[in-house]
């Protein structure tokens, strides 16, 4: 499938989890928790998402490369499933003899959900597992389709607990649990006709983790500097100012929601050797100009989303538009950082995240205690700057290209024509 043709395509199927998504959010926002149980489960939720990323993050990275590159995938899957078979009974034995510990550090409630709090990392990794199987072997559609099966599994449970009047946040956690295992299955059961199942093959699992170790360092790094805010908010604001921070990365969340997509289906052509020169030059620009537009429409119609979506919530738009300028830059640089990816993570896609997670830290350090969620919103949006300068000045220069390369539109415009016309 050519670029544009998967560009589109999951194109509409990240619209789609988006609207269900936002739907979902304001569920639970409004109808299912309070504002300190809803930052609540978003503290969670990033907790696990860490622990799959040390866990499993290589395991992801490195199978879409080899696969891609090798035409391993019956291999590649094997190893998956007996990785997550195993990880999923380590994992339940360390949290069960470190509950006390998970109280310290997510709250005391935290001590009877240990089981959840170790099989979401674990199912986190076995959907992220699945996908990049499916990546690596170019089954677009497929790739697009399972995360709508995702969201639409959530948000039903969601549904259902608020309509049955259960609105507690272990069985939302149970209902997220529940829709990323059923995403992963499925992601396996489609594999499952790719070849007859065996106990794997220890020669590409090491492959996979060398080629991904890095890609999963680099990708850590960059959760960290997009999300490790949420856990000194809390520290320094408590978990309502989680919640609302939270309603405010909604919105943030759909300007990066189209770059993820580039993202993805430009890594599948450059890990396949069919990335054309400048390809992903093009994308970073039809990716600036959307940004660009989102974030003006964000700015002049915050007020009105908010106070329809999440009218408790009013607090969420002056952190959201100080994110804009950050936002903007976060989308290009992505795809900047994905061309890097596919070349095998050279050591800035490490260095670069790791400045601009220490920015934003030591910013949140500074600005929060006086200026609240403004001030963890100004950090935030100076770390994406920064990262930004620090990934695409890379990507430029290795290409023979200056800045102002990116703002020739009229070049993107060229490209797109000469594309319809063929």
């Amino acid at each position: 499938m050519n670029f544009l043709r998967g560009f589109s395509l999951n194109a509409v199927c990240t619209g789609l989890t988006f609207g269900l998504g936002l739907v979902n959010q304001w569920l639970l926002a409004n109808y299912v928790l309070d504002k300190a149980a809803y930052g609540r489960l978003y503290l969670w939720t990033n907790v696990a998402m860490i622990g799959a990323i040390v866990l499993g993050e290589w395991l992801r990275r490195g199978n879409t490369i080899v696969v891609g590159k090798e035409a391993v995938a019956v291999e590649a899957r094997d190893n998956a499933l007996l990785y997550c078979a195993g990880l999923l009974g380590v994992g339940l034995a360390v949290a069960y003899i470190g509950t006390d510990t998970w109280g310290r550090l997510l709250g005391a409630e935290a001590r009877d959900y240990w089981p959840l709090l170790a099989a979401l990392p674990v199912l986190f990794i076995l959907q992220r597992a699945g996908l990049s199987v499916l990546l690596g072997r170019d089954q677009i559609k497929l790739y697009a389709a399972i995360p709508v099966l995702f969201i639409v599994v959530y948000l039903i449970g969601n549904a259902v607990l608020w309509w049955s009047g259960e609105a507690e946040l272990a069985l939302v956690l149970c209902v997220f649990a529940g829709a990323a295992g059923t995403a992963g299955l499925v992601a396996f059961a489609v594999l499952s006709g790719i070849g007859r199942f065996s106990w794997g093959d220890r020669a590409v699992l090491r492959r996979t983790f060398s080629v991904g170790a890095r890609g999963a360092a680099s990708v850590g790094l960059v959760f960290l500097m997009l999300r490790s805010d949420a856990f000194l908010i809390e520290y320094l604001l408590g978990e309502a100012a989680v919640g609302s921070y939270r309603v405010a990365l909604n919105f943030a969340e759909m300007m990066q929601r189209l770059p993820d997509v580039a993202g993805a289906i430009l890594l599948a052509k450059v890990v396949r050797g069919e990335d054309q020169r400048l390809l992903s030059l093009r994308v970073a620009q039809g990716i600036l100009i959307f940004s660009l537009l989102a974030a003006l429409a964000l700015l002049l119609a915050g007020p009105l989303l908010i106070g329809l979506l999440f009218p408790d919530y009013p607090e969420a738009y002056e952190p959201l538009a100080w994110m804009l300028p950050g936002l903007v830059c976060l989308g290009f640089a992505s795809v900047f950082n994905t061309k890097l990816a596919g070349q095998g993570y050279p050591v800035v896609t490490l260095w670069a995240a790791a400045a601009a997670f220490a920015v934003n830290i030591l910013l949140g350090i500074w600005f929060i205690p006086t200026w609240g969620l403004l001030g963890a919103a100004w950090a935030k949006s100076v770390a994406y700057v920064a990262w930004a300068l620090l990934v695409g000045g890379y990507y430029l220069r290795n290409e023979g290209l200056r800045w102002r390369a990116l703002l020739r539109f009229w070049d993107l415009a060229a490209t797109l024509k000469k594309s319809h016309k063929s």
